[in-house]
C-alpha cells in the first residue's frame, strides 16, 4: 500500500498547478479531483477498519456517510485543486494514508486476514471484509489512478 501511495504522489509531483485544476470535458472530476476522491476513499476505509476494530473484528455495520459532505467533495473534485490548497490536500492524504496503515498494522496476524460481515449503509447485503482486503482495495485504488492521472495530464498538455 505504501508503494502504491508513493506512486500516486510521484505522479502528481511533476504536474504544474494549472494542470491539477483541469477538467477534461465529460469527466466527473478534474485531475486534482483524483486526490480529493482518494481522500474520500481513505475516509471510508478508515471508518471501516475502525468499525471492525470496535466490533472485535466481528460482523458489524460499516461507517455512515454525511451526504452533504460527499456532495461537497464531489463539487470540489470537479473543480480540482487550487494552487493554495495543493499542499494541504496532499498533507491530508498523507495523514489519512498513515492512519489507515496504523489501523491495519494494529491487527494481529489472525485478525488481519479474518473475514467479518460488514453491512454498509444503504446496502441490504452483508459484505465480507477483512483488514487485508481493505489494504488490498486501497492499494488497488491508488494504483488504478496512477495511469488515469498520467493520461489526463498528457491530455492536458495536448489541449494547451
Amino acid at each position: 500500500m505504501d508503494a502504491a501511495y508513493a506512486a500516486i504522489v510521484e505522479t502528481f509531483t511533476v504536474m504544474p498547478d494549472a494542470a491539477i485544476a483541469w477538467l477534461k470535458p465529460g469527466d466527473d472530476y478534474a485531475i486534482g479531483g483524483i486526490v480529493i476522491h482518494l481522500v474520500q476513499s481513505l475516509d471510508g476505509y478508515i471508518g471501516t477498519l475502525e468499525a471492525l476494530r470496535t466490533a472485535g473484528f466481528r460482523d458489524t455495520d460499516g461507517p455512515g456517510e454525511d451526504e452533504a459532505a460527499v456532495d461537497a467533495q464531489l463539487v470540489h473534485a470537479r473543480r480540482g485543486l487550487a494552487p493554495d490548497e495543493r499542499a494541504a490536500t496532499f498533507a491530508e492524504m498523507r495523514q489519512k494514508h498513515t492512519r489507515l496503515a496504523e489501523l491495519a498494522g494494529s491487527a494481529d496476524e489472525a485478525r488481519f486476514g479474518a473475514l467479518a460481515g460488514v453491512r454498509y449503509p444503504g446496502d441490504e447485503a452483508v459484505y465480507p471484509t477483512s483488514v487485508a482486503l481493505v489494504v488490498q482495495w486501497m492499494t488497488e485504488h491508488y494504483a488504478e489512478h496512477v495511469p488515469h492521472a498520467q493520461q489526463l495530464f498528457a491530455e492536458w498538455k495536448s489541449a494547451r
